[in-house]
């Protein structure tokens, strides 16, 4: 029995140690290694399995792309068995066709086909090389399906190409599952592949999934990372993606430009005078600084070439996009309301539990794609669709809503300002089937993602302003409406920002005290610093420096830090004393703490000058360089105090003074609007 295990222990052994190295050298392309380990076995060893998904040799070289690799490979194949090649499958259903597609080596693709359904340069039989290409997997791909899904743009026209000699491209738009290949294209981001297919065959675009029914620009309107409008850079960044041309890889446009206008001078008997000086010299010109940033983004510069696959992603985002809006008909399949848009004050206890055991969802189709664009964030697709299709904003998804319920709710300003600019008024009188106002969804926090600013305070002011910014829009008598849970919007915001409003006011709190904590000790350096004249005080109790210039700067430096830190001090107080109500982060606290905080820090930078000046007047520098070193200590504390601090202040300053300016506004005659004036970014 122990004799049975050992040679049964040998034999796994040789099993593995067999079909690990063909892999190992496989994935490395080493193709002369293979060649030497497959030349002394048996014709069948080149189609037996290496690896657990039951792979040949043949796979896993197609899936790498290596042509030397495969060529190797099909020579020690007898020639009887050659077309056997292309039937082998793994245990996906994929043969080395479906694994070649995936690659990126067009040549690869080529040479299988030519060797394997060409061998003699001829097509003998068109039917099987019709079935061959049309040979499909387990999930029903074929090699073109999978070359839209994993490959290139080139590999699809290729397989195209290929297929159209010996049929038509329709029985390869679909797979088992109803997933079409317009479909796959767009879900992995293979774009300019899509572009191709819907150029090949616009119907594609209204082809729907089984499962859901959503269509193609549904998909891309739930992909907010690959529009320009919803991806977060730095200024850094946003310059570099300004300055990028749209198409670093296009090498030939400026050929082809001085080509077509060449052959058409032709074409009409003429001598090529079209071609002048300027559109030669602007020609080249892109053409050269095209180069130059495709070495950058190619060469080294890491933060150049994700710039660039960014902005060549949103390109051709926006481009597909504007293909499929066209062909767009979803938006004349509405939803019908659940509600009759009258303002209700009260309701009734028996209507709320009546109301409460509804259902909310009435329908199986899908929301139209400019509602899931509006959710996602993407201001181009909502921006073409009421382009092309203007009066598709009055759609409504299946709880009642419109684009500016949708838009509030996830907090799109953009959106909002857009619509409400371009759309009519009547939009914001919507009322969806839970009885909510557009007002009612400002308090919604169940899609909050934590805002821009930094603080908890600051994001608290954030949501106000934007409660009040929509409050605006509406007519008075909307802010009193109750929804279906018997709620006004003022009374749902204050429910919804409880935890908010408590951790914004410990925040000032801490804050607070903190910063009174410093102040103070501030006040009381400053304090003694009065009375401790630099290099002592002469027999009438007058200073000995009393005449040297910068000793006028010490003692104002002095007093000016005494006030401002006392100044911060009553400031913080204040704050600490007050009622922290959910209203006063609106404007009343924003303004208090960027006052204590301005006072505060040049409370700070005050003693550091007064430090500064006593250094001055006890030690004579004669030497430069210490001179410089004394400075530069003296001032590092002020440094690394702004560097860490002025951001906050920065921010509450700034939301101050907007504050301010915000309720100006309001109080004086005429439209004070200055969004108006501002330069849209175009690229």
């Amino acid at each position: 029995m122990e004799k049975e295990i050992d040679i049964q222990g040998d034999m796994d052994n040789t099993v593995v140690e067999e079909i690990a190295l063909p892999y190992e050298k496989a994935l490395k392309d080493d193709a002369s290694s293979l060649k030497n380990f497959y030349e002394y076995k048996p014709d069948d060893a080149l189609f037996n399995p290496i690896t657990a998904c039951k792979d040949t040799v043949f796979h896993i070289a197609a899936y790498r792309g290596s042509e030397e690799m495969l060529r190797d490979l099909l020579e020690m194949v007898p020639p009887s068995r050659k077309r056997d090649v292309l039937n082998v499958k793994n245990i996906h259903g994929n043969t080395i066709l479906h694994e070649v597609a995936a690659s990126r080596n067009v040549k690869a693709a080529d040479f299988l086909v030519r060797t394997l359904l060409l061998p003699d340069g001829s097509s003998k039989d068109i039917r099987e090389r019709k079935n061959i290409l049309a040979d499909q997997n387990n999930l029903g791909e074929t090699p073109l399906y999978r070359a839209a899904a994993f490959g290139t743009t080139k590999m699809v026209m290729y397989f195209a190409k290929e297929i159209e000699e010996v049929g038509t491209l329709h029985h390869h738009f679909k797979r088992n599952d109803g997933i079409s290949i317009l479909h796959i294209a767009v879900i992995f981001q293979n774009f300019e592949t899509a572009i191709w297919l819907l150029n090949k065959d616009p119907n594609l675009a209204t082809y729907k999934l089984d499962k859901d029914g959503k269509t193609c620009l549904h998909l891309l309107a739930s992909m907010p990372t690959t529009f320009r409008s919803t991806t977060r850079m730095s200024v850094w960044k946003e310059f570099i993606y300004f300055c990028l041309p749209n198409n670093l890889d296009d090498d030939d446009e400026f050929d082809q430009m001085i080509s077509s206008i060449q052959s058409k001078d032709l074409e009409r008997g003429q001598p090529s005078k079209s071609l002048d000086e300027s559109k030669f010299s602007a020609g080249f010109t892109m053409r050269m600084y095209r180069r130059f940033w495709r070495c950058l983004a190619k060469g080294y510069w890491k933060t150049i070439h994700k710039i660039w696959v960014t902005k060549k992603l949103n390109t051709s985002a926006v481009k597909l996009m504007e293909m499929l809006v066209r062909r767009d008909v979803s938006w004349l399949v509405p939803h019908e309301a659940d509600h009759n848009n009258l303002i209700c004050l009260e309701r009734e206890e028996e209507e709320m539990e009546a109301e409460a055991t509804s259902a909310k969802r009435r329908s199986g189709l899908p929301d139209t794609p400019l509602l899931i664009a509006a959710r996602t964030g993407i201001l181009e697709i909502v921006e073409e669709i009421l382009k092309v299709n203007p009066q598709a904003v009055e759609n409504i998804n299946q709880n009642g809503q419109n684009i500016l319920h949708v838009a509030i709710m996830h907090r799109h300003s953009e959106i909002f300002k857009f619509v409400t600019e371009k759309a009519c008024d009547r939009l914001v009188l919507g009322i969806d089937n839970d009885g909510c106002t557009i007002l009612h969804y400002t308090a919604e926090m169940k899609y909050y993602s934590g805002g821009t600013s930094t603080t908890v305070a600051l994001k608290l002011q954030e949501e106000l302003k934007w409660f009040k910014d929509v409050q605006h829009r509406l007519p008075p008598y909307f802010t009193i409406h109750r929804n279906k849970k018997n709620l006004t919007a003022k009374q749902l915001f204050n429910k919804e920002h409880k935890e908010q409003h408590q951790a914004a006011q410990e925040w000032v709190k801490n804050t607070s005290q903190s910063c009174s904590t410093v102040a103070i000790l501030v006040a009381t350096v400053v304090f003694a610093a009065a009375y401790t004249a630099p290099g002592g005080y002469l027999a009438n109790g007058k200073p000995l420096l009393l005449k040297r210039p910068l000793y006028s700067f010490f003692t104002v430096m002095d007093v000016a830090g005494l006030a401002s830190s006392l100044t911060s001090v009553v400031i913080f107080l204040s704050v600490l004393t007050s009622s922290l109500e959910i209203d006063d982060f609106l404007r009343t606290l924003p303004r208090k703490l960027s006052l204590g905080f301005i006072f505060l820090f040049f409370s700070v930078t005050t003693t550091m000058l007064t430090f500064t000046a006593t250094i001055l007047l006890l030690i004579h520098l004669e030497k430069k360089w210490t001179a410089s070193l004394t400075y530069a200590a003296a001032f590092l504390p002020i440094c690394v105090f702004a560097l860490f601090q002025f951001p906050l202040y920065y921010e509450y300053t700034a939301a101050a003074i907007k504050s301010v300016f915000d309720f100006t506004k309001t109080i004086l005659p005429g439209n004070w609007d200055l969004d108006r004036f501002k330069l849209k970014n175009i690229d």
